[in-house]
């Protein structure tokens, strides 16, 4: 409590004094006087008054809304006496003298609540500086719907049988104003009828007041002259009323303020980064125009890179239409190292280390490497990723592997090396290209393994060339609240098991602008074929729909072809996958909310859109600082005989 009061329980020394036969000014008399804080001072009556005030408020926060506080001396001791009350918390609250707003719409923008057990709210607290600011958010939820002459009460609060708290605000909601006129003052850059444009399905003269309205066409005219170079632009509104006729004409006194020119960049909080790896990802540099589009695009573009937390600008005005921008960034854990020892029935015993690292050493670059030594399990691996080869948008990337797996009843082993190269072709496009070789053979097949495997015995080879094309407007790789990720390739592999690949996919993130909430609709759609040049496909190149990463609520690879004895996943020559998801934040940038749709199916021939399955499901989203993690539950809705429909999951990364 003394913490809360500002009081030091321990005396500060003093580091100065006043030199003996001088004077000082009251001004320094009172900061030397404030030097000394702790016990031991004399306190007047209002600051004793002030800490009776805080004691009240902290009790009120805990439910003590009866507390009574009084202090006396006892000798050099200052004795506050605290008659707590009883605990209560908020019943009821009655809303009185609202005719066209109902109840559940006041109560819902409140942020103080009442007891409701469905919503597992028990015992609700009463803190009265919210209840207060309870009644502004009423006032102004009232005005925004056209009511101005609103007259919201001071709360009545009543305790009741001890521990009930029965809160009363009266509403005399006054009459209802319509819109007649919109009008710009200063609009010297566009027409009106430009600025209004996207606006005319919503925006119809003679309708009642829309204040979300009002303040979105505000923003859109902010983003417009932003667009020019005017970031620091501004629009107060002017409501005009007519009290007799009940009408409002509202009238944006635009301020177009000037044009600023980047002059130099600094960037903090790059602990790990070096500063080209974030000046690279810039779209402005010294010397350009300054205009909002680019920063949230620069914004974006760091934030794809995946190494940061956080990333902020900060202009900073300097003379001659001039300023500077600090670029803050908060870097995120990018880097896995796990080793040990391990045995099972599958892999016997066996010794592995594994690093992954991006950002490697703070150049963007991503190193992996994977060792393991055991007499049935081998799975050795390196790669590496170099971004901006040759100071050009130009990414190249190689990856070895070495792999062997016993898995009692077959063996599995293969080597492979695969160089990528990858250019961004302009701001959101970029298109890759890669060959690959890999060998490797299955062998040792028991006559009770899987179809799958027994089709695929015997040794292979194959020299694979693919491209592919992308085009990336996502804001957030993370928490994407808007943008497109768009992506089409082919792939053709060369040997005894070739074949032709093609694949595309759609996802699309759009926030709520019907009614301006914090939900964000997220879609994607996949279709792949693949179709063998000879007799057989590699059981790699196969499709395995149902899983986390498809249409979730399925075991992997069951939402296709499976043996039906073992019930295991026989993999697809095509696929079809859709996935709807509606996203909530419950705590921005740390915790998010999800509901699902998915549909699809793995095939080898025949209408993708016939008999389709299907699954609903609800999930939250974990951002941690090293990667964001999803947990959720899938329901099948129509999932074949015999196969598992429903199902938690647990993915480390993203889906969309």
């Amino acid at each position: 409590m003394l913490q809360a009061l500002g009081i030091e329980t321990q005396q500060r020394l003093e580091t100065g004094g006043i030199l003996p036969m001088t004077s000082i000014g009251p001004e320094l008399a009172e900061k030397l006087a404030s030097l000394k804080k702790g016990l031991g001072r004399v306190f007047s009556i209002d600051e004793i008054k002030k800490m009776e005030m805080i004691i009240k408020k902290k009790y009120q926060k805990e439910g003590f809304y009866n507390v009574k506080v009084s202090f006396y001396f006892k000798g050099n001791t200052l004795v506050f006496k605290i008659d707590e009350g009883e605990r209560a918390y908020v019943d009821k609250i009655i809303i009185e003298g609202n005719k066209q707003i109902p109840d559940d719409e006041i109560l819902d923008i409140m942020e103080t609540k009442a007891r409701n057990i469905w919503k597992l709210r028990f015992r609700p607290a009463l803190d009265k500086d919210v209840l207060y600011d309870d009644i502004e958010r009423i006032r102004e939820f009232y005005i925004n719907k056209g009511f101005f002459d609103v007259d919201v009460s001071e709360p009545i609060i009543q305790l009741k049988d001890g521990e009930k708290y029965i809160i009363k605000i009266r509403i005399k909601e006054g009459s209802r104003y319509r819109l007649t006129d919109i009008a710009f003052k200063n609009n010297l850059y566009y027409t009106d009828e430009e600025l209004l444009e996207r606006f005319k399905k919503d925006l119809k003269l003679g309708d009642y007041y829309n204040g979300e309205l009002i303040k979105r066409i505000k923003k859109h005219i902010l983003d417009k002259y932003s667009e020019l170079g005017f970031i620091f632009a501004s629009a107060p509104i002017n409501r005009i009323l007519n009290r007799k006729e009940k009408t409002v004409k509202v009238v944006y006194n635009i301020e177009p303020g000037e044009v600023f020119y980047v002059d130099k960049i600094d960037i903090t909080g790059n602990y790990e980064s070096r500063d080209y790896v974030i000046r690279r990802e810039l779209r402005f540099s010294p010397g350009d125009l300054l205009e909002r589009k680019k920063l949230f695009r620069s914004q974006s573009r760091l934030y794809r890179l995946g190494f940061y937390n956080s990333v902020s600008f900060e202009p900073k005005v300097k003379e001659d239409n001039k300023l500077d921008i600090d670029v803050k960034v908060s870097e995120r854990f990018t880097g896995q190292i796990s080793f040990g020892a391990g045995y099972s029935q599958l892999t016997g015993f066996s010794l592995f280390a594994a690093i992954k690292k991006a950002n490697f050493m703070g150049t963007g670059d991503t190193i992996g490497l994977s060792l393991s030594i055991g007499s049935d399990y081998r799975n050795n691996s390196l790669s590496y990723l170099h971004r901006w080869a040759f100071y050009k948008p130009i990414d190249l990337g190689i990856d070895l592997y070495d792999r062997y797996v016993d898995y009692t009843s077959f063996v599995s082993e293969k080597k492979g090396i695969s160089p990528t190269i990858s250019y961004e072709i302009s701001e959101y496009w970029r298109t890759g290209f890669g060959i690959g070789y890999q060998a490797g053979k299955f062998k040792d097949i028991d006559n009770d393994a899987p179809i799958r495997i027994q089709e695929q015995a015997g040794s292979y080879s194959i020299f694979s060339v693919f491209w592919n094309f992308n085009r990336n407007s996502v804001d957030n790789p993370i928490i994407p609240t808007k943008g497109s990720d768009f992506n089409i390739g082919f792939k053709v592999g060369l040997g005894n098991r070739g074949y032709y690949k093609a694949y595309v996919s759609y996802a699309f993130f759009i926030p709520d602008k019907l009614f301006y909430t914090d939900w964000v609709l997220s879609a994607k759609a996949r279709y792949g074929a693949i179709k063998a040049i000879k007799s057989k496909i590699l059981l790699d190149e196969l499709f395995f729909v149902g899983g986390d990463f498809s249409v979730r609520g399925f075991d992997y690879g069951m939402g296709g072809p499976y043996d039906k004895r073992k019930k295991e996943p026989l993999g697809s020559k095509q696929q079809l996958v859709l996935n709807l998801q509606l996203n909530h934040p419950i705590a921005e940038k740390f915790l998010w909310g999800y509901g699902f749709v998915d549909a699809g199916k793995g095939y080898n021939a025949g209408n993708p859109f016939k008999h389709m399955y299907y699954s609903v499901g609800l999930g939250i989203k974990l951002i941690t600082p090293m990667a964001p993690i999803d947990i959720y539950y899938g329901k099948v809705l129509n999932a074949p005989d015999g196969v598992s429909d429903s199902r938690f999951g647990f993915v480390l990364g993203t889906f969309f």
